[in-house]
């Protein structure tokens, strides 16, 4: 606008100075012809619009350039507003230095990265802050190749390093950097993410999935190495047997049996390790399972701490899995321990009690009734009363980042509730924590027939369909039950199985392994077998018990399993507690129904006794 008012008054006076020029001609040679003096008059006029279009081609020029350069700060203002809100906007910290080293920006997100202030950090060095002091020397020569590096990298370059948190903790960052160079001047412009997390996320996948793939071969292994070692097992008893009398074969035997032993707690140990054991909940004697937990503590815990056990006389044995009762209590001995850095005392202690209803709910227990009480003492620092309603849920720790899972209570907790017990916790700040776990008192005794022996071999008259894929196993089953009496129906897998039922073939047991070669498992077999014949007792087998776990039916879930590889000893007991325990489909024991029959007859005998007495008396 102001141009075009500059032109529109330079053309009127280029028009007024030609029109005077013009008049004054005329006037000075009083004619109107053109001649001398309108020819001077035109030059005039010329210079004049000569010099007034040099003096608007300068005013345009001028004002073009104040224009520009005005558009220019204003587009240089914008764009650095621009950046800054990106970089404050940014999820990764931004650090910018130049080529010796020196901080020119520091993000508000790389003051919450390192813990140094904006105001801290600009002017520094970036390598006194920000890497351990005996790696700065060499940092400073890596970063004296990166400027050569990054210039000849157009896009920048990507790579991860490990820096040094103002607290001195190490954290594991992303670099994104690229060099711009303005005015001789040499800028390094980063952008920096923390991958500690992610890194450590990483990690742990990779671990399970090395755990998943040890599983999955440990677990085949074992179930192939535990067949073979039941019949090994197996026929070294009946060598020893018949070799008793002979001293030096009769080593050899011994020696063959427990390399065997060694050999199935090495394949029980491998399906430890891959968290692929199965539950074995048992009569657990708690007294010598803590006097061989009070050991192995002595041993492996600072002798700062003192170790006590206050085991209770004639305790009952408790009910539940004894490898996950071991697990749960070394975990509590061991949040102790932590809790008792500068040394304490650990009691352990076990007791008896008989709880009520209201008893039995304050601790959570699955019912009224005899308990074995397990308590675990600490005198460390306590747990904090805000956080100890949440100790048990999952994820929940109260360690270090990186110092555990969270699992651990829960784990405990999940076992305790699983076999219908209970557990409660006491703690005060400064004074210990206490934790008392409630396992339910082991009653199978009172199922056992009067007189039973525990190490007697009892075997029977029933009849047995075996079903095992592995033939060496077969026929070695095949014996041991014809030496204990029963009658034996074998069959190679659950094709043969079902079609020997679909005869119409009677037998009072199904004896199963669970993991066979073909369409359908031992637990399938049994499901469906059972579906047809209610009454069958079902005794599982197997060298590999994950697969049992998951694929568990209901009509089956109370039939008890026997572990490869098993001795005659034990296959007799399981069988026996199969036929003749009556249990529903929970498991659980189905109580024999009260009967008056023996009251009315004695109450009948006194009667006619009694009448017999008054006919005499009357006589």
């Amino acid at each position: 606008m102001k141009l075009r008012r500059l032109l529109t008054l330079a053309l009127a006076a280029q028009a007024i100075v030609t029109a005077a020029a013009f008049l004054a001609a005329s006037l000075a040679t009083g004619s109107a012809e053109f001649g001398t003096a309108q020819l001077l008059a035109l030059l005039v006029s010329a210079a004049a619009a000569v010099l007034l279009a040099a003096l608007c081609a300068r005013a345009i020029e001028a004002s073009r350039q104040t224009t520009t350069a005005e558009l220019l700060a204003g587009q240089a203002q914008a764009n650095a507003q621009m950046m800054q809100a990106v970089i404050k906007t940014a999820l990764d910290a931004f650090i910018q230095i130049d080529e010796n080293g020196t901080v020119l920006e520091w993000s508000f997100q790389a003051e919450a990265l390192t813990g140094w202030t904006r105001q801290e950090a600009l002017g520094a060095d970036a390598v006194d802050l920000l890497v351990a002091e005996p790696l700065r020397a060499g940092f400073r020569q890596r970063m004296a190749r990166l400027v050569p590096e990054l210039s000849a990298a157009p896009a920048g370059m990507r790579f991860e390093v490990t820096l040094v948190h103002r607290n001195g903790d190490s954290i594991l960052v992303e670099a994104s950097s690229a060099v711009l160079r303005i005015g001789g001047r040499t800028i390094i412009n980063t952008f920096v993410r923390d991958i500690t997390q992610k890194r450590a996320a990483e990690e742990q996948l990779i671990q399970s999935q090395k755990m998943e793939a040890v599983g999955h071969l440990t677990g085949g292994i074992a179930h192939e190495f535990n067949n073979m070692l039941t019949v090994i097992t197996g026929t070294i008893e009946i060598l020893a047997d018949a070799v008793k009398d002979n001293p030096p074969l009769s080593t050899i035997t011994k020696l063959i049996s427990e390399a065997a032993d060694r050999g199935a707690a090495l394949t029980s140990s491998l399906l430890s390790f891959a968290r692929k054991q199965a539950l074995q909940p048992a009569e657990i004697d708690v007294n010598a399972l803590i006097e061989e937990l009070a050991k192995l503590l002595l041993a492996t815990f600072d002798k700062k701490i003192e170790i006590v056990t206050k085991l209770g006389g004639n305790v009952w044995l408790a009910y539940a899995d004894r490898g996950q009762l071991s697990s749960a209590l070394l975990n509590l001995a061991i949040n102790a321990r932590d809790a008792m850095l500068d040394g304490g005392r650990l009691t352990l202690t076990t007791r008896n009690v008989v709880f009520g209803v209201r008893e039995a709910l304050a601790v959570g227990a699955g019912y009224a009734g005899d308990y074995v009480e397990i308590e675990i003492a600490d005198t460390g620092t306590g747990i904090p009363q805000a956080i100890l309603d949440r100790i048990f849920d999952p994820f929940f720790s109260t360690k270090e980042v990186g110092k555990g899972t969270g699992l651990g209570l829960s784990m405990v907790f999940g076992f305790v509730k699983q076999s219908g017990g209970g557990i409660k916790v006491a703690s005060e700040e400064g004074r210990g924590t206490v934790f008392t776990i409630y396992l339910p008192k082991a009653e199978a005794s009172t199922l056992r027939p009067t007189g039973y022996d525990d190490r007697k071999i009892v075997g029977g008259t029933e009849t047995i369909l075996c079903v095992e894929d592995d033939r060496d196993v077969r026929h070695y089953v095949t014996v041991q039950l014809e030496g204990l009496g029963y009658k034996v129906i074998p069959a190679a897998d659950a094709t043969e199985a079902l079609a020997i039922a679909a005869e119409g073939t009677p037998f009072d047991l199904l004896f199963t392994d669970i993991v066979m070669a073909g369409s359908m498992n031992g637990r399938e077999l049994a499901e469906q077998m059972v579906a047809a014949r209610p009454s069958l007792r079902v005794l599982f087998t197997s060298g590999y018990a994950y697969d049992s776990l998951h694929t568990q039916g209901r009509a089956t879930m109370g039939a008890p399993l026997l572990r490869k590889p098993y001795r005659k000893a034990e296959l007799a007991r399981l069988l026996r507690r199969s036929l003749d325990t009556a249990v529903d489909s929970a498991g659980d024991a189905i109580p024999t129904p009260y009967s008056v029959q023996a009251d009315v007859e004695a109450f009948l005998r006194r009667q006619a006794a009694e009448d017999n007495g008054t006919t005499r008396s009357r006589k």
